[in-house]
């Protein structure tokens, strides 16, 4: 199983964040109100755009033609925290499709890293974050038009929004399903971010040289509700659920993540 983002990630340039970014990032002209914005350390091979507005996938979607794989789109603004990376796989659809999921894991890590330790951050098959219970977010895939299954997609972005805040809620305990990385002492975006593109080389070199079940076993871990009895393994593009009773129940990636039911018009739901 081989899906690096587009090369070598030994041998990547240091392509680092763009000009546009990095003035953002000083405060300049297009800085955006209200956020406090530092310049991100990125490892190579990744290339950082900032967005002030809009939805970091359809950014991205429109970058990934001709910016390439390691186009890393992130958004900072008042309530919300959204990231897409674009990547370009070297296997068809059908088995590239998995890297939603070493997405997922790379960010539930970053999460992990930075927030109290003693709750959890876990999944909603497949595509939903929750933190101690709660909806914090959840992650989006985009493919390029036409891919076939059997066929090798020109690109693919991995999305991901986070709430950052819910201070536009006058009562925030009226709303127990979701929380923010605001009210549960995470550390900054950027710190965020930054474990987020580590961890994301991290499993995809671990996919190449360990197998996708060295990074999925990463992501089965996370699931709520826990499996006290029984199994859970992902089969082709699909979790498996097996009871102690031996029933088995099969759930397809793709159907979930055409539900999306974490996320409302603008972003996450509150």
């Amino acid at each position: 199983m081989h899906l690096l983002i587009n090369y070598s990630l030994r041998d990547a340039p240091d392509r680092g964040n763009t000009p546009a970014a990095e003035e953002r990032a000083r405060g300049g002209a297009d800085a955006m109100p209200g956020i406090e914005i530092r310049p991100l350390r990125l490892p190579p091979p990744f290339a950082l755009h900032r967005i002030d507005a809009g939805d970091v996938l359809e950014a991205a979607c429109a970058l990934a033609p001709d910016a390439g794989a390691g186009t890393l789109v992130l958004a900072e603004r008042p309530g919300l925290l959204a990231l897409a990376v674009v990547l370009e796989p070297e296997q068809p659809l059908a088995e590239a499709r998995l890297a939603f999921l070493v997405g997922m894991a790379a960010l539930a890590d970053a999460l992990a890293a930075h927030c109290p330790p003693e709750r959890p951050v876990r999944f909603v098959w497949p595509d939903e974050i929750r933190y101690d219970r709660s909806r914090l977010g959840g992650g989006r895939l985009a493919i390029a038009p036409g891919c076939a299954e059997d066929a090798l997609p020109d690109w693919m972005v991995f999305a991901a929004e986070l709430i950052a805040d819910r201070d536009g809620i006058d009562e925030p305990g009226r709303y127990p399903d979701s929380i923010s990385l605001a009210e549960d002492q995470f550390a900054p975006a950027g710190d965020i971010v930054e474990s987020f593109a580590s961890y994301l080389m991290l499993y995809f070199d671990r996919w190449t040289h360990e197998g996708i079940e060295a990074v999925t076993n990463r992501y089965l871990m996370r699931i709520d509700p826990p499996l006290l009895r029984g199994q859970r393994r992902i089969e082709g593009d699909a979790l498996v659920e097996i009871s102690h009773a031996g029933a088995t129940r099969r759930i397809g990636l793709t159907e979930g993540l055409a539900a999306s039911t974490w996320r409302g018009a603008g972003g996450p739901r509150l």
